[in-house]
C-alpha cells in the first residue's frame, strides 16, 4: 500500500500546492495525462467544496488530501473541519430549476470521474472518500 498526504490551509489559493502534489504523485505512478486531467478536475471540485462548504471559507481551518493505492484502485480522501453533508441531499444540477444557477455542479463533476465510496463525519470534521481506477 502506498499512502501520501498533504495538509493545506483553507484558502482557495492553496489549490496550486495540491495540484503540484497530485501531478508529482501521478508522474511517479505513471498515470496517463488523460487520467491526470480527470483526477485534477475532480479533486479540485472536492477541495473547493471543502473550503467553501466544509470550512465556511475560514482560512485558519485545514483541508487534508490523502492519496492511497489499494490494489488496482486509487483512493482519495479530502478532509475538512466541517459538519459534513449527505450526497443524496445535494440538489441535482441537471434539474430545470438548477440549470442557470452559477454553482452546484461540483458533486456532479466528481461523480462523473470517481465513485464516492463514503462520506464520514465526526467531531474533527468530514471526509469525502473517492475511488478511481487509474489508467
Amino acid at each position: 500500500m502506498s499512502h501520501h498526504e498533504i495538509v493545506l490551509s483553507g484558502q482557495y489559493s492553496q489549490y496550486t500546492r495540491l495540484h503540484s502534489f497530485i501531478a508529482s504523485f501521478a508522474a511517479i505512478k505513471g498515470y496517463t495525462p488523460h487520467f491526470l486531467d480527470a483526477l485534477q478536475l475532480s479533486v479540485k471540485e472536492a477541495f473547493v467544496n471543502a473550503v467553501k462548504h466544509g470550512n465556511c471559507e475560514d482560512h485558519e481551518l485545514a483541508v487534508t488530501c490523502a492519496l492511497s493505492i489499494e490494489g488496482a484502485f486509487l483512493d482519495v480522501c479530502i478532509t475538512d473541519c466541517g459538519k459534513g453533508f449527505y450526497p443524496d441531499n445535494v440538489a441535482d444540477p441537471l434539474e430545470s430549476s438548477n440549470l442557470l444557477k452559477p454553482s452546484g455542479r461540483g458533486l456532479c463533476i466528481i461523480k462523473s470521474v470517481a465513485e464516492i465510496i463514503k462520506v464520514e463525519c465526526n467531531e474533527d470534521g468530514s471526509t469525502l472518500m473517492l475511488r478511481y481506477i487509474p489508467y
